[in-house]
């Protein structure tokens, strides 16, 4: 899975980027055959973090978003909302 990192208003440090990536192997666990993930974290509001989540399987494009004043529970409530479309589109196929 190839996955790309995009900050607006905002500057992702390594150590963010490296948990993005562990975050999201979590996804590869429950559904082998993704594409790529796109990533993108913003500053909305002074102290809110908005992540946004856009992973591509074949034949769909899923997305989800969260926002919180941390920017590790925006991505892990994206990465858990992401893991139940997964599994969701795993079980029609």
């Amino acid at each position: 899975m190839r996955i790309e990192i995009t900050s607006r208003r905002y500057d992702a440090s390594e150590n963010l980027k490296e948990y993005i990536n562990k975050e999201l192997t979590r996804l590869e666990k429950v559904f082998d055959r993704i594409i790529n993930a796109k990533v993108t974290l913003e500053e909305i509001e002074s102290g809110q973090m908005k992540v946004e989540l856009l992973v591509n399987v074949p034949g769909k494009a899923l997305n989800s978003e969260s926002s919180d004043a941390e920017i590790t529970k925006a991505i892990d409530q994206a990465v858990a909302k992401m893991q139940r479309q997964v599994k969701k589109y795993k079980e029609k196929l």
